[in-house]
Parts: structure tokens; C-alpha cells; sequence
């Protein structure tokens, strides 16, 4: 049996214990969490593979140790009480957190509508279940180049839409290398798809960290992230991460977001589906990141939409097609700030083609918009629209 005593004498033997009065506070997760999962930080100057090597049982229970520093200096495990306990007394940790679920931010409806609003000055007056909108784009800058990481439950990646620039990157922990729910082709169908998509030339890279349900939880995104940053900074690529998910508020997401932006990386993510303040929620809350709220073809807020000061931009949100699960060419219809998203990644990497790499901060200011012309924005939430009208 694994004692706190134990842990006190030699686990600890590199890192002082706090006293007693002085354990870490676990922090709660807004929304549901998995049984006796923690994601524990570690200081900055403590190394992480000294700590588990000194700490055989806690290194036992740990399920996510693969975690590079410079995303989060860190692991996830299922701890017992007293591996718990002896944790929260560390001085060698900075903060321990509950692992939360996080979910994908769509709602299933019945209809569809392109990208045509990206074209237009004005709202559209036809239907949103039309598929008979005409969309113009620079076939010379379509996004050629650029890889787009589509941090979900993965990418049918034998669909026809993606015409071969679609591949698998990585599955967290024991998720299946096979998009079980559609919701990652989906979005990876509006970022990159042959006719779905924005950026109609850019790669698509499948990260899955959420399961068939369209749930997966916050060590899970947090490795997905960790992916992306070595593939990333390994290829050399201009590299967008788009992350059509939301939960609870989380430092360990919000770090590891920051972590991609700080290398460059763009990072997308949806501001989600709870019509509050994005300020709640990760990783929408990350200042460094381009979150994105929704729109519907009328120009007005969709009702779902989350606002509030940290959205930067707004996006077709209500009633998108996109390419789906289940055979080469099927489609499916989806409403959310899920659907949003993708289509500032791949907007975002075409801008990439037109104007070459840029920081992510040069992004969020430069990307392609048009000012005002929403209605139902609440206010200190941004009237900004995406908009491309190719030179």
C-alpha cells in the first residue's frame, strides 16, 4: 500500500513537503470530470521525469506523463487519496486540478448554408438549406502549405471532399484511430474540404482527443495539444490548431493554448454554445487564441453563441453542411460555434498563402472582416464579421 509516509520520506526527497496547514487546493471543474483524475502542474524549475523517477507508485498512476514542458511542465493520473494527499503537500507543485470533460460545441439540425456570407457586404436573403450559393476564392493562395491540426474526434479521412490532404496525427490515450462520431470531419470539412471548405489546398491532421459520445476529458485535450505543438515545431509548417470544443474554466487548457500561441502556432477555438460570457469557459477564454462566436444567414447573433470581450471574431455558425462519417461522400448538417470555427482556420490559412507566416497576434488583427453589420451583439462584444473577397 502506498502511504503518505512514505511519500514524505523519500517520494519528496528532492522537493520539501509543504506543511500540513499548507496543502494545494484542488480545483473544482465546472461540469462533469473523471472519477479520481487530476492534472497536476509542476513549478517551473522542477524537473518532471526526476519527480516520478523519485515516486514509483505516484509514476504508476500516472496515464498522461508524455506532456512536453514547454506546453505544460506537468502529468495526469488517477490518484488514490493518499497519492492525492501527498501531491497537494509538494512544494515541487504548482497546482493540482480536477480532469474535466470536455465536449464538442455543435447542435444537429436539419438544414444547410455555404460559404457565401464570406463573399457578401450584405446578409443573405435566400435560404440556409440552399445549396445553390455562389462562393469566389483565389485559386492561386487556397491555403497550399499550411497544415491545419483539427483538435476533435478525428477526420474521415478517405472522404472524397478532402482529396487525399487529409491524415491521421494522433489519438489521446486509448481512442481509436477512426473518427467514431463525425463531428471532427465535420469541421474538418469546412476548414479544408474540396467544396465544403474555405482553405480548399491546406493539409488536414487529425488529433482525436474526444470519443464517439463527442466527449473527452481535459488530460486527453491537453496531450492533443502536446501533439501539436512537437508535430508542429518539427515540420516547420505555417500550423493552425483548430479546436471546435469547450468546458470549464482550466488553467492546465488555458497554458497549454498559450504555449502553442507562444510558439507560433495559430490556435482557433470556439467560443461556445452556452449564450454567456466566453470568459467562463476554456479554451475560448485564452487572450492569445482567435475565439470565435456564431452567426446565422440573417447577420444576427445565433441564439447559442457565446459573447462577451474575449471573442474576436464572428463566423457562420447556423444550419453548415459539411462532409460526415459513415461513407466516402456522405454529408451531414450542423449548427454551432463548432461550425464557426473551422471556417476562421481555414480563412486563416489562406490569408497564410496570400500574405506568408505571421504571428498569431498579426493574425487576429489582419485576418479578412467586416465591421458592424451584425445585429443582437451584446455589448463590449465585438461586431466583426469574417469576410474574404478575393483581390
Amino acid at each position: 500500500m502506498f502511504a503518505l509516509k512514505a511519500v514524505v520520506a523519500t517520494a519528496l526527497a528532492l522537493y520539501a513537503a509543504a506543511a500540513p496547514n499548507k496543502l494545494h487546493t484542488v480545483q473544482t471543474f465546472a461540469g462533469p470530470v473523471k472519477a479520481n483524475s487530476y492534472v497536476v502542474t509542476l513549478k517551473a524549475d522542477v524537473s518532471k521525469d526526476a519527480l516520478l523517477a523519485s515516486q514509483p507508485e505516484i509514476a504508476a498512476s500516472v496515464t498522461h506523463p508524455e506532456w512536453d514542458e514547454r506546453l505544460l511542465n506537468g502529468f495526469a493520473g488517477v490518484f488514490n487519496q493518499e497519492q492525492l494527499n501527498a501531491l497537494r503537500a509538494s512544494d515541487a507543485v504548482e497546482s493540482i486540478q480536477q480532469d474535466g470533460i470536455y465536449t464538442i460545441q455543435a447542435v444537429q439540425t436539419d438544414a444547410a448554408w455555404g460559404l457565401a456570407r464570406l463573399n457578401s457586404e450584405t446578409a443573405l436573403t435566400g435560404s440556409s438549406t440552399a445549396l445553390n450559393y455562389t462562393y469566389t476564392y483565389d485559386e492561386s493562395v487556397l491555403g497550399e502549405g499550411v497544415d491545419v491540426y483539427i483538435v476533435d474526434t478525428g477526420i474521415n479521412i478517405d472522404h472524397v471532399d478532402f482529396g487525399g490532404r487529409a491524415t491521421w496525427g494522433y489519438s489521446a490515450g486509448t481512442l481509436p484511430s477512426v473518427d467514431d462520431h463525425g463531428h471532427g470531419t465535420h469541421v474538418a470539412g469546412i476548414a479544408t474540404g474540396t467544396r465544403f471548405g474555405v482553405a480548399k489546398a491546406a493539409s488536414a491532421i487529425a488529433v482525436k482527443v474526444l470519443n464517439s459520445g463527442g466527449g473527452g476529458t481535459l488530460a486527453d485535450v491537453v496531450s492533443g495539444f502536446n501533439y501539436v505543438l512537437t508535430a508542429a515545431t518539427a515540420s516547420g509548417r505555417p500550423s493552425i490548431a483548430s479546436a471546435s470544443l469547450s468546458g470549464g474554466g482550466s488553467a492546465a487548457i488555458d497554458a497549454s493554448v498559450q504555449a502553442l500561441v507562444d510558439a507560433g502556432i495559430h490556435v482557433v477555438v470556439a467560443a461556445g454554445n452556452n449564450n454567456l460570457n466566453a470568459a467562463n469557459y476554456s479554451p475560448a477564454r485564452v487572450a492569445g487564441a482567435i475565439t470565435v462566436a456564431a452567426a446565422g444567414i440573417n447577420d444576427a447573433k445565433a441564439s447559442f453563441s457565446n459573447y462577451g470581450n474575449l471573442v474576436d471574431i464572428w463566423a457562420p455558425g447556423v444550419d453548415i453542411t459539411s462532409a460526415f462519417i459513415g461513407s466516402t461522400t456522405a454529408t451531414h448538417v450542423y449548427s454551432g460555434t463548432s461550425q464557426a470555427t473551422p471556417h476562421v482556420s481555414g480563412l486563416a490559412a489562406v490569408y497564410i498563402s496570400a500574405n506568408g507566416n505571421v504571428p498569431p497576434a498579426d493574425l487576429i488583427a489582419g485576418l479578412w472582416s467586416i465591421e458592424g453589420v451584425l445585429t443582437g451583439v451584446p455589448s463590449g462584444t465585438v461586431n466583426r464579421l469574417l469576410h474574404y473577397v478575393p483581390a
